[in-house]
């Protein structure tokens, strides 16, 4: 079967079915410009909600285009993303994508989404509108300075990202080379992009025996780009892990999400920006009174029996004990 997503595919058809622009920058902007993309489905902007305001309101010094990707949107959300826009006098572009091209990919997980191989072809909508831009996934906060991204010279790469040592997936995924980086945060230069076709070599992959991938895009980039990258610092502050260079961005990684339950002060950080942006605020730290968060109110009970409060451990063991009962059952 011919591959009909080729290169003159790409050139020719529009990707999204629905463009928004909301543009508000000052006429005099002196700022350095950056853009930034997402991709998201209706239920994960408040997350995004929390991300973009945090690094509006840590980046004063930055011109931003925020590019938010999606399969589908609330008029909620659409409003909040346009008054998102005014009160920080950035562009925020909202595309509604065409999600059929994207059907011969397989899904990993159950929760996951398709909406992940949007990132594959960002760099074609964005082609004549940037040069480079920033990746990022909707489950961090911004604690530091994006600007070293504007200075980052990828040498002749498309990507630049972080690698980890992981030579179980390497093996898993044949790869020739012992080099492995995430896709939730990647630096990109779309010209270079565009010339090593990486758009159209992701998409040979659709059809693949699923069983051949542990994850979606990661691997499918990794296998295609096979090392040639350039490795940037951990710029992730990482939530149970302990990294000697202070990161740029929390990334909540993990199993518990912070517009889940509130164990620590990294939680609490991202409840402080959904707080100041235009998303409605979470003011309970317990997590959903069901079945497949017996295991939250397990870890949110050590936390209160740490800080001395005894009535909410209690409660959180009542909640652990009856909702453990009914996921078992």
């Amino acid at each position: 079967m011919t591959n009909q997503f080729t290169t003159e595919y790409f050139k020719t058809h529009q990707l999204y079915k629905e463009k928004h622009d909301f543009v508000y920058f000052p006429a005099d902007n002196r700022k350095p410009i950056m853009h930034i993309a997402f991709n998201i489905n209706d239920p994960f902007f408040k997350p995004l909600g929390a991300e973009i305001t945090s690094i509006l309101e840590i980046n004063k010094d930055i011109a931003f285009n925020f590019h938010v990707f999606v399969d589908s949107y609330s008029q909620e959300n659409k409003d909040n993303l346009e008054k998102t826009a005014r009160k920080y006098h950035c562009n925020i572009y909202l595309y509604v994508m065409d999600m059929s091209i994207f059907a011969g990919f397989h899904i990993k997980v159950a929760r996951f989404s398709r909406v992940t191989y949007i990132r594959i072809v960002m760099p074609w909508v964005l082609r004549h509108i940037a040069d480079h831009y920033l990746y990022l996934d909707s489950d961090m906060i911004c604690v530091g300075s994006l600007k070293q991204f504007l200075n980052t010279d990828l040498e002749g790469k498309a990507i630049g990202a972080l690698t980890y040592h992981t030579p179980d997936r390497v093996a898993f995924l044949k790869m020739k080379q012992d080099v492995y980086f995430s896709d939730g945060l990647m630096w990109i230069d779309i010209q270079e992009w565009i010339r090593e076709k990486i758009t159209e070599q992701v998409f040979s992959y659709q059809g693949a025996d699923p069983r051949r991938f542990k994850g979606q895009t990661q691997d499918l980039l990794n296998l295609v780009v096979e090392g040639n990258m350039k490795p940037i610092p951990n710029l992730f502050h990482h939530k149970n892990k302990d990294f000697s260079i202070q990161g740029i961005l929390i990334h909540y990684s993990g199993r518990d999400k912070p517009w889940e339950l509130v164990l620590d002060e990294d939680d609490e950080l991202w409840r402080h920006y959904l707080d100041i942006s235009f998303w409605e605020s979470m003011p309970n730290p317990m997590p959903p009174k069901k079945p497949s968060y017996y295991h939250s109110f397990k870890k949110l009970a050590q936390v209160y029996r740490a800080k001395g409060e005894t009535w909410k451990e209690i409660q959180c063991l009542f909640w652990y004990s009856v909702l453990k009962i009914r996921y078992k059952i």
